[in-house]
């Protein structure tokens, strides 16, 4: 049996109630000294007290440990993966709670310029610890090392990831640093070592096939997509051209808003996409009219998500383009970022965004109108050639 002496055990509810209130910023604010004591107000004090209850043996734990573990402790750390385990605990593998570090990492990602190895990559749906690179940016550390699209990553610096963000976190680093990926090709496995560098490859790209359709791929959106984007539609808009193809085959998503307003740029005045809080709160995005007369056929596989699908069940439910492929991945959900006065910051699923016609895509995805699987073979592409056809 353990006995604690009165006096220490009074002392110890005390503590814990004083320092969540020095948390929470009460000192000096709501309080009143009287003869020594403090006193508050029922409203505040009720307050104090559910917070002490719910905080309190977190405090309680963190003193044992502080005053009675053998050896030091590293508190930055501790805390950091109480935070970490605290946003975990949600079961949504689409939240998450990131040290400084990583949250200027993923700021310099979202900006269209990072350091890394120069591909993009989709999770492996059969297999969540193995990701298939969908392309290889021309002249980056990977290309170099002779990385292609079709090969499966496994391991990044030895060891097995199950999640897209925490993979991305590992191949991306400092410039000029060091980092190990195994893949594998036609079953054989291969580990390389590259270094780092500068990446600053535009989210959108563009062609002319044969002199009569004009060809936009996007591999992701960021905060520059929409404006990368319109410049090529004008360029495209000012040949005489038979019609466009738009590709989000591989594209996985990013920042919602890029999306929205290339959406705009191709559909004529109506619902873009809405979205719903928690609350129930809806929010609507509409389009102002004013788009392309070129005629567009879009792109789309089991790898385009998210953003991607913004702008696809846009395109479906307005019949703005045909779409052709294979069903979209089925995420239906946003994630808001929020940068915290220490910079660190948290991703939480915040939002869920319907079609126009308000139609569910989280876990359903998006149907093509024309479903054309990928073909076996590596010079032909079954998708492209049918979106050529549709603008004949």
């Amino acid at each position: 049996m353990i006995r604690m002496k009165k006096s220490r055990f009074i002392m110890a509810i005390v503590a814990t109630i004083i320092a969540t209130a020095l948390v929470v910023g009460i000192v000096g604010y709501g309080l009143m000294t009287v003869s020594g004591m403090s006193l508050v107000n029922t409203k505040k004090y009720e307050k104090y007290e559910d917070i002490a209850e719910k905080y309190g043996k977190l405090y309680n734990l963190h003193m044992l440990i502080e005053n009675n573990f053998l050896w030091d402790v590293d508190e930055d750390k501790m805390m950091e993966n109480v935070y970490k385990s605290l946003v975990e605990s949600l079961g949504d593998k689409y939240s998450a709670y990131y040290n400084e570090d990583e949250t200027k990492k993923i700021t310099e990602y979202f900006s269209g310029t990072f350091g890394g190895i120069g591909i993009i990559f989709s999770q492996s749906k059969d297999d969540p610890s193995r990701y298939i690179v969908g392309r290889v940016i021309k002249d980056s550390p990977a290309d170099s090392a002779g990385i292609r699209a079709g090969d499966v990553i496994t391991h990044v610096d030895g060891k097995v990831y199950k999640d897209m963000d925490e993979v991305a976190k590992a191949l991306r680093g400092d410039l000029g640093s060091r980092v190990k990926v195994t893949y594998e090709r036609d079953s054989k496995s291969k580990t390389v070592r590259l270094v780092r560098g500068t990446i600053e490859e535009p989210s959108v790209g563009s062609t002319v096939i044969d002199k009569k359709y004009g060809y936009i791929y996007i591999a992701s959106f960021d905060n520059e997509t929409d404006k990368q984007f319109e410049e090529v539609l004008t360029e495209l808009e000012n040949k005489e051209l038979k019609g466009l193809i738009i590709d989000l085959r591989g594209n996985g998503g990013g920042v919602a808003e890029a999306g929205i307003h290339i959406a705009d740029m191709l559909l004529p005045e109506g619902v873009i996409t809405r979205t719903i809080n928690k609350k129930g709160e809806e929010q609507v995005y509409n389009s102002d009219g004013n788009c392309t007369k070129l005629k567009y056929v879009l792109l789309v596989d089991g790898d385009s998500a998210s953003t991607s699908e913004i702008v696809a069940a846009a395109i479906k439910d307005h019949k703005g383009g045909k779409i052709v492929g294979t069903k979209t991945f089925g995420k239906g959900i946003i994630q808001t970022m929020e940068v915290l006065e220490d910079n660190t910051s948290i991703k939480l699923t915040t939002m869920e965004y319907l079609s126009p016609e308000g139609n569910h895509i989280h876990g359903k995805g998006i149907k093509p109108d024309y479903v054309v699987k990928k073909s076996s073979k590596k010079d032909t592409d079954a998708q492209l050639k049918k979106a050529i056809s549709l603008l004949k």
